[in-house]
């Protein structure tokens, strides 16, 4: 019996490239009203249409004849940048949050992550928060090394996405799949490590402190109240108070004296000269001649010493899929398998080497023959017959 077409996933591949119903119309040979009938399933693509699909829109023609058969319910998506990022840019990030959190639970099967972080935060006392979770991790009032790997230790999902929106450096998604929850923070395409630290203790934030919140349920002036809260709260984790104080006081106030606190710290001048600020180590006046000193000698972006540190990648879910492989679990071939038995979930080995943050290669068939013909060496005949 053959398969019915699934409008809705042609819908999500279509979103996921960014693509306008009258792009797609024109990139298949049809009109844009015919598009609109496939989604909503009045209609289906031709044969010839349908293999069409997957040079268009990189999605296997299986992924457009199948549905899901798991329960996925998301709790809304934290960008940094609500106001400037558009539902065309948002919308690619939301379904590669969707395909994480499907790995992640396939992954939670075989390998051990350490257990999400159920401390509750208080945004009543951000700075005793900030100081639970050193706590827990034993990190006293040390500099962090790579916020990356704390909030794997959490237990929180952190996947690298290449994403093209410039003022957006990260985001993150409360997740459920079949009763289980997730939390998911994406990575983009940050240049600056010290900016990365920032970004991703800002999304630690919001779990800590705002996970019972749907941000897209949130008006203008709540979404900016919760921004500052997980700004507050990734200053006070980077920058423990009593640490940086002595720190900061022991310092001659110039530029110089900050970039040292940079490398000491591992963040970006911008979060030093606020956090003095928030702690009335300077003034306002004080602040703002930093800020016109740093325009002046064109250190906005990039800061000093922003092109010399590599940004830090995500760990987990590529150590599991290793781990797989090497114990003799399963294949990387035989990991996309039972992905797409158990979940449906049809995409490419490129997507899903995107979210696992692995060469594509892995998952290739290692047990598959490849034939390898050459070339006869015709040389000795053709003198011979000369």
């Amino acid at each position: 019996m053959a398969k019915a077409f699934n409008g809705k996933r042609l819908k999500e591949a279509r979103l996921y490239n960014k693509m306008t119903i009258t792009q797609l119309g024109k990139e298949l040979g049809v009109k844009k009203q015919m598009i609109s009938k496939y989604e909503n399933e009045l209609s289906e693509p031709s044969y010839e249409k349908s293999l069409s699909l997957y040079d268009i829109l990189g999605y296997p023609r299986d992924f457009f004849y199948s549905n899901e058969n798991f329960n996925y319910y998301s709790g809304g998506t934290f960008f940094r940048s609500r106001m400037t990022s558009t539902q065309k840019s948002k919308q690619p990030a939301e379904y590669l949050l969707k395909y994480a959190v499907i790995v992640r639970d396939f992954l939670d099967q075989f390998v051990e992550f350490p257990s999400l972080i159920n401390l509750e935060g208080n945004e009543d006392n951000i700075e005793k928060t900030a100081t639970s979770v050193r706590n827990l991790l034993g990190l006293g009032e040390d500099p962090i090394d790579d916020v990356v790997e704390i909030a794997e230790l959490l237990g929180i999902t952190v996947i690298k996405f290449s994403y093209d929106e410039d003022k957006v450096d990260a985001f993150s998604s409360i997740n459920n799949i079949n009763d289980k929850d997730y939390f998911i923070i994406v990575t983009g395409n940050t240049g600056s490590f010290f900016r990365q630290q920032f970004s991703i203790s800002h999304e630690i934030g919001h779990w800590l402190l705002h996970r019972d919140l749907n941000p897209q349920e949130l008006d203008k002036e709540e979404y900016r109240d919760m921004e500052k809260k997980a700004n507050e709260f990734a200053s006070a984790f980077l920058l423990p108070k009593d640490r940086f104080t002595e720190d900061f006081n022991k310092l001659t106030l110039n530029l110089e004296s900050l970039l040292y606190l940079k490398k000491k710290w591992n963040v970006s001048l911008t979060a030093i000269i606020e956090r003095a600020k928030y702690l009335q180590l300077i003034t306002q006046d004080l602040r703002n001649k930093f800020y016109r000193q740093i325009n002046y000698r064109g250190w906005r972006n990039p800061e000093p010493f922003d092109n010399e540190t590599s940004v830090t990648e995500p760990l987990a879910i590529r150590q599991a899929i290793e781990l797989l492989i090497d114990e003799n679990v399963m294949s990387g071939f035989a990991i996309k398998n039972k992905i797409i038995q158990q979940y449906n979930l049809y995409i490419t080995q490129k997507m899903l080497s995107e979210v696992c943050n692995v060469d594509k290669s892995i998952f290739d068939d290692s047990g598959r023959m490849k034939l390898n013909l050459k070339i006869k060496n015709f040389g000795d005949d053709i003198n011979k017959q000369q």
